[in-house]
């Protein structure tokens, strides 16, 4: 029994129950995707070290999204109930002579092992454990039995494993659709046959066994071919690190050769620029002196006279002072003020030694005087796609009118998000002046960068971010009743990662595709309610959650993207919901109640508030409204069909202005459909019969129109802006032309 116990401890490396966080024996192990496993304590640090909602492993640095935090990360039995069995196997080796006690009783010697509760029993606890547990089928084995199948086979002693359901049953099967081990109770409860595809645990379990011979020898097979080819890529950087070493000493022998033929060359190449730079110091250094001299001789004139002027002014009388007012005032306006005082060093202070390749230009460097740095003059914060920009350089020094520059000397690239670079196109101007010339390709942030020889001008790098051109991007959808068609489609609205949400009506249903890729991607209909589906618009909330104005069954609609249904709330209130939007200053609900002309307040669980707004065509008054939007300050913004403008209210429905009035100028309206804000509270109007979307600021003026004619836009009845930056798309439910169109600005 000892040497088929040792010979199973050889097989198992130690070091395979080894954490790799803390070095130390498993505690309660978690398997990450990436099949490397981790103490819960030490994974648990990791990922609250990465934010809660992702890891990344330790092992292969693959990160690791956790949507429930650990949660997310199951449990290793595996390794759990090996840390085990090693721990009694050296402890039952330690203490070999020595009788184990029964667990139960802790009085006399065991002499069985119960599998499933993992204690020693005596005789007579043995017979009372019989009779208390039968009915759960407790294994009871012999403690000579029990040591030896341990030691050769130990996965048949090894504990149960329990329901996490039902805790009491011992999991007996594995449900395939699911992919999880469930017990007898749960098959009658949450995996009945009609719905799930379930089988014994032993079943699953040979056959996947089966599958995991097949998949180690091809594992193993992989193994082989790596090690094969690593000795192989060994070899040949050993043959490369030979073959180096003998190039660098031919290298360095011609290296030593070479240096003793241009030494001559050099040094002589060096004195003749040394006396180069010597003379031009000497000269600016005698030019210095020169101005100093002038400078003395003017502070002296300047001290003399004012001297004078102030011994006359305190001890001089009338006619002493009005005497030498001539001669004085001669002096000093003919002569001592015409005289410059206040003069920059005639030497520029700029000198440099510059260096360049000997064995191209055989010298050793230029010495260049008088030279001037540039700078940049403006860059543009943003740019658009294939759009040419033009970026002027400017001297730093402000008395220098045109930079003494060769544009041979400038160097210019851009660097884009994808980190690769291009070059820059450097222009001469006739002026003298340099300008950068560049036509941006790809979307995302780029970095401008200049050099002169080896030093970045002042400025750089400079960035510029590249965006959209303004226009038609792309449109989704064409009529019909499948999946991406569309039969009048009217809200619409973007949740996170770019889910879109249409309303269509005609087709009573929400279809939700990608706003990124133009995918579909599944549809929201109920088939349960009195009146048949007919959603008109709909919001987002945080959670992720549709709420759906259907607008047949006087409600508002609360569900998932897998179309089940949180609540339903407003029937006792709403009589013709509209347009609906959730506050994101106080979560509130906002439904416009078309026939009843005006706007009812809602929690997010669908607790009445209260309304405001009344029939009219005044303040706070309305007729018809529809597509509702709030902007990030809490304002509730309508638009109002049948008053042909937009109205604008405070969170608690009290009126701040409206603009709009019935016509096809900018400041006009023919039964606007819909409203939306971006970041900046600017208002986005669908001009439904005008069959364009217009924009305005947060105060109503007319900024611009999004689309052009040639655009096809037809009766535009639902909107939504994106939060990208620095302008968000613009979504829009075409309903003349039953698609989606997307637009940038």
């Amino acid at each position: 029994m000892a040497t088929a116990g040792l010979k199973l401890l050889e097989e198992i490396d130690e070091n395979f129950l080894i954490c790799a966080v803390c070095s130390e024996r498993y505690r309660d192990a978690r398997i990450l995707p990436c099949l490397h496993s981790f103490c819960e304590q030490c994974i648990d640090k990791l990922v609250e070290k990465a934010g809660g909602k992702t890891v990344l492993c330790p092992i292969c640095r693959r990160g690791h999204d956790l949507p429930e935090g650990l949660a997310s990360i199951p449990n290793n039995f595996f390794l759990n109930e090996l840390v085990v069995l090693f721990a009694d196997r050296k402890r039952e080796d330690k203490h070999a002579t020595e009788e184990i006690q029964c667990g139960s009783c802790e009085k006399r010697t065991a002499k069985s092992r119960c599998l499933d509760c993992a204690i020693g029993l005596c005789d007579d606890c043995t017979h009372g454990h019989k009779q208390i547990y039968c009915l759960k089928s407790h294994r009871l084995m012999s403690l000579e039995t029990f040591n030896n199948i341990r030691s050769t086979d130990p996965a048949k002693v090894q504990p149960p494993l329990y329901c996490t359901n039902h805790h009491d049953n011992q999991v007996k099967f594995y449900c395939d659709s699911c992919d999880v081990l469930i017990c007898l109770e749960c098959t009658a409860l949450d995996h009945v046959r009609t719905e799930h595809n379930y089988r014994y645990l032993s079943d699953a379990a040979s056959e996947y066994k089966g599958y995991l011979v097949e998949m180690v020898e091809k594992l193993k097979e992989k193994e082989t071919q790596a090690t094969g080819s690593k000795q192989e890529v060994k070899r040949t950087a050993e043959s490369l690190e030979n073959q180096f070493e003998t190039e660098k000493k031919k290298l360095n022998q011609h290296i030593e050769k070479t240096i003793e033929v241009i030494t001559v060359k050099i040094r002589k190449n060096g004195n003749k620029l040394m006396e180069e730079m010597k003379h031009e110091y000497e000269s600016r250094k005698e030019n210095l002196k020169a101005q100093i001299k002038e400078l003395e001789i003017a502070e002296n004139d300047m001290k003399h006279a004012s001297d004078l002027g102030e011994k006359l002014m305190h001890y001089g009388n009338a006619s002493q002072m009005m005497s030498a007012r001539k001669r004085m005032t001669s002096q000093i306006i003919k002569e001592l003020l015409r005289i410059t005082t206040q003069q920059q060093p005639i030497a520029d202070e700029y000198n440099e030694f510059q260096t360049c390749d000997y064995c191209e230009l055989h010298t050793l460097g230029n010495l260049i005087y008088n030279r001037f740095n540039l700078k940049f003059e403006s860059v543009p914060e943003y740019a658009r796609v294939d759009e040419e920009i033009t970026v002027p350089l400017t001297t730093t020094d402000d008395h220098i009118k045109q930079p003494m520059f060769d544009t041979m000397d400038i160097r210019a690239n851009i660097k884009l998000c994808d980190k690769t670079k291009q070059k820059v196109k450097v222009m001469g101007n006739q002026d003298g002046t340099i300008s950068l010339k560049y036509q941006c390709k790809v979307l995302g942030k780029h970095e401008l960068s200049v050099c002169i020889g080896n030093k970045s001008i002042e400025g750089s790098p400079a960035v510029i971010n590249v965006i959209l051109n303004k226009g038609l991007l792309c449109k989704y959808g064409m009529p019909g009743s499948g999946r991406g068609q569309f039969s009048t489609p009217e809200g619409v609205c973007v949740g996170k990662n770019g889910v879109t949400a249409v309303c269509d009506k005609g087709n009573s249903r929400v279809q939700l595709f990608s706003l990124n890729d133009s995918q579909h991607q599944c549809v929201l209909q109920f088939t349960d309610f009195t009146s048949q589906f007919y959603p008109r618009y709909v919001a987002i909330s945080k959670e992720g959650y549709y709420f759906i104005a259907d607008n047949r069954n006087k409600q508002v609609v609360v569900c998932d993207e897998n179309s089940k249904i949180i609540r339903c709330f407003g029937d006792q209130e709403l009589t013709s919901p509209m347009g609906i939007a959730i506050s994101p200053v106080n979560d509130r609900v906002y439904v416009s109640d078309h026939s009843s002309y005006c706007i009812r307040i809602y929690t997010l669980d669908g607790e009445y508030i209260k309304s405001f707004g009344t029939y009219g065509s005044g303040k706070c008054e309305f007729n018809f409204p529809l597509g509702i939007t709030v902007d990030n300050k809490g304002n509730v913004i309508v638009a109002e069909h049948s008053n042909h403008r937009i109205q604008v209210c405070n969170p608690d429905g009290v009126f701040l202005f409206s603009f709009g009035s019935r016509g096809s100028g900018n400041n006009q309206f023919s039964n606007p459909r819909d409203v939306a804000c971006d970041d900046d509270c600017n208002i986005y109007v669908c001009d439904y019969n005008n069959n364009r979307v217009m924009k305005y600021d947060s105060h109503g003026v007319f900024v611009s129109r999004i689309d052009s004619v040639q655009d096809g836009l037809t009766q535009p009845a639902g909107i939504y802006v994106t939060d990208d930056k620095p302008f968000g798309k613009i979504v829009v439910a075409d309903q003349g032309n039953n698609c989606i169109k997307v637009f940038a600005q």
